[in-house]
């Protein structure tokens, strides 16, 4: 079927206009039996069959922050203008163009799409866990399953007319004509067949893409398939489904679809929205009078200074078991940390703790020999390394960080409004390795306010030797190190903290109780540091100590080595024979660690016929039995961390990896 042909029968179908069809046009689809009487027949919609649309993929996940404040509280897709949300306009368009499979992709302020979303049964809505990372090319990943004929749109179009058809000829992309220069995607060029050849970023006299998007199967099938196997490259962090289309503009062959200025809007600005549509100012006064989060207009200004800061966060998950992704200690603390939970007295929970001296600090003197006034409780590590950052850094003041890297510590950092630079951990022969010479180098190049070390590395497992971290110390005087030692005991590396904090006044180090001792639903660690720092950071901790049961949790977990010495042995046995039997699988090097997890890249050394390693669909498959684990990109590879777990786990763990590689 030729495209004219296609045209017509869907003109004959629609009832509409068929006059400017040619002649031969005509007598060839009534000559194929499509077209009887005008109307089209059973064979003509047979003949339409390969064009039918499958559903529409509506992009709804990122934040618009040049509408802000209103999109500080309200995803854009859910301004309303002339009586409907700009998400729900399209979604009642899709509809009434018989497309009934919409999906949904959301991720910033999600909850509010859950709600709208109640009000179509039908509609699937999926989390884009990445929004805040990359661009929309995540969220077309977040539903490549479902990429197949698809329209794909974005929340925030605005459609004068259902421009929305249930059968669709060919890929296809809306173009809007602007004679003057508009920085946005101009089509430079045709080929003979009217696809598109050339695009480039800014133009005049020429068409532009907006709008929404058509992929045919086959299209889709191309795209999903460039797009899994380069999805973890650096460069597509940043990318629009544009500029992939772009780099592919040979193989995913895109047409484009001509409309008058006052069919499509994109509002950039609730300026622009406005002038579009005055009324929308009462929408915005209403919005701001009923929501129950804005109380004025001075209450947004005050937020306005974080409105580029993310927000370091977890995936959450309802598991109990199979959490190998988070590093916790799988095996539990010491049976008598649970007898103090027993033994709990109903003063723990009502009364302040006033004593004069903290316990858990004196016991904590005790198993380091450094004295109290040296020792602050915190909740948690992270808190002890917030506390920090939040006394020491100044706006635009830098932190040095290791790459790869633990991203709570840059979340830290931005909320502080500081700058992030980072130095290298680079896998070595058997494990990584605190790469020193670069690291002194960016210091040096930077002038680091912080220098984070953290050792053993997350999510590395590597450790920076004795004698590396006081260089490190000693000649970067006037940078605060951080030495975050939160896998400290996992393995037998240790540090002299006591000669470092009397020799250097430099120097902090981070501890916790959530991996070793196996209390991260207590949420407790501590800093060691000169007492004079400690005088400081006080000032950042609550007047009030933190939880009186916790302390003492915590108090009998450093009592019992014992059990705590057992403990280690087990996971450094389990964490080496786990290590050298997954590195006898072709493609798979797993690295030495001091943590309490393993390290592994994948496709190293694979000959031209050895297939690669889908390490994505890896995790899928082992979350698809249970166990999660957490990827990492370094670059343009795609490594997996994965947690100490007891023997029965870590063999299921490593025969579910073994059919995975074998199929």
């Amino acid at each position: 079927m030729t495209e004219q042909e296609f045209d017509y029968l869907m003109a004959v179908r629609r009832k509409e206009d068929t006059t400017g069809f040619s002649k031969d046009t005509v007598l060839a689809c009534s000559k194929a039996g499509w077209v009887k009487n005008n109307k089209v027949t059973a064979d003509g919609m047979e003949a339409l069959a390969p064009y039918k649309v499958d559903n529409a993929i509506i992009m709804a996940a990122g934040r618009s922050r040049r509408c802000m404040p209103l999109s500080n509280y309200l995803p854009k897709g859910l301004f309303e203008i002339k009586g409907d949300t700009m998400v729900e306009r399209q979604i009642k368009q899709l509809h009434d163009a018989g497309i009934k499979e919409i999906v949904l992709v959301v991720g910033y302020l999600k909850e509010r799409y859950y709600e709208m979303a109640k009000k179509y049964p039908e509609l699937i809505v999926i989390d884009n866990t990445e929004w805040e990372e990359k661009n929309n090319m995540s969220s077309l990943y977040a539903a490549k399953d479902y990429i197949k004929a698809s329209y794909i749109c974005c929340s925030d179009n605005w459609f004068a007319h259902n421009v929305y058809r249930d059968y669709v000829y060919d890929s296809y992309y809306a173009c809007l004509y602007s004679d003057e220069f508009c920085n946005e995607y101009c089509v430079k060029g045709l080929d003979d067949r009217g696809y598109m050849t050339e695009v480039k970023k800014g133009g005049e006299k020429a068409w532009y893409t907006i709008g929404e998007a058509f992929f045919s199967k086959s299209f889709s099938a191309k795209f999903v398939d460039l797009m899994v196997k380069e999805y973890y490259d650096p460069d597509m962090k940043y990318m629009l489904w544009d500029d992939f289309q772009i780099k592919h503009i040979t193989e995913l062959l895109m047409k484009i679809k001509r409309y008058d200025d006052s069919e499509c809007k994109e509002f950039d600005t609730t300026d622009d929205i406005l002038q579009f549509y005055p009324n929308f100012k009462e929408f915005i006064d209403q919005f701001f009078q009923e929501d129950e989060l804005i109380n004025s207009t001075q209450r947004i200004s005050y937020l306005s200074n974080y409105s580029d800061t993310k927000q370091y966060s977890v995936v959450a998950t309802e598991q109990l078991t199979g959490r190998m992704h988070v590093n916790e200690n799988l095996f539990g603390p010491s049976p008598k940390c649970l007898e103090v939970l027993h033994n709990a007295k109903m003063e723990d929970l009502y009364l302040y703790d006033l004593t004069r001296e903290d316990e858990l600090a004196i016991e904590v003197s005790k198993v380091t020999e450094i004295p109290t006034d040296s020792i602050f409780i915190h909740s948690g590590s992270s808190d002890v390394i917030k506390t920090i950052m939040t006394i020491v850094l100044n706006k635009d003041d830098t932190v040095l960080i290791s790459n790869p890297a633990w991203n709570y510590y840059k979340s830290v950092c931005e909320l502080r409004h500081a700058k992030a630079a980072y130095y290298d951990v680079v896998p070595g022969k058997d494990s990584y390795e605190f790469d020193i010479k670069n690291l002194l180098s960016e210091a040096k190049k930077t002038k680091p306010r912080i220098i984070v070390i953290t050792t053993p590395h997350n999510p590395t497992g590597a450790v920076i030797s004795r004698n590396d971290l006081e260089k490190v110390i000693k000649e970067n005087p006037s940078s605060l190190i951080i030495v975050d030692e939160a896998y400290l005991g996992l393995s037998t590396v240790t540090y002299d903290a006591k000669y470092l904090l009397s020799s250097y006044n430099n120097v902090v180090f981070c501890r916790t109780f959530s991996k070793l001792y196996g209390l991260a639903g207590i949420r407790m660690g501590y800093g060691l540091c000169t007492p004079m720092a400690k005088q400081v950071f006080k000032l950042d901790l609550n007047p009030f100590r933190v939880s009186n049961i916790g302390r003492k949790v915590c108090i009998a977990a450093l009592r019992d080595t014992d059990y705590y010495s057992k403990l280690t042995k087990t996971i450094i046995k389990l964490k080496d024979d786990f290590i050298s039997e997954i590195n006898k699988i072709k493609g798979i090097k797993a690295y030495k660690s001091a943590a309490n997890f393993i390290f592994i890249r994948f496709n190293e050394n694979l000959g031209e016929k050895d297939k690669e390693i889908d390490v994505q669909a890896l995790k899928d498959y082992l979350s698809s039995n249970g166990y999660l684990t957490r990827l990492w990109t370094e670059g343009s590879h795609l490594s997996m961390r994965i947690t100490v777990a007891p023997q029965p786990d870590m063999d299921k763990v490593l025969e579910l990896i073994k059919e995975f590689v074998s199929k």
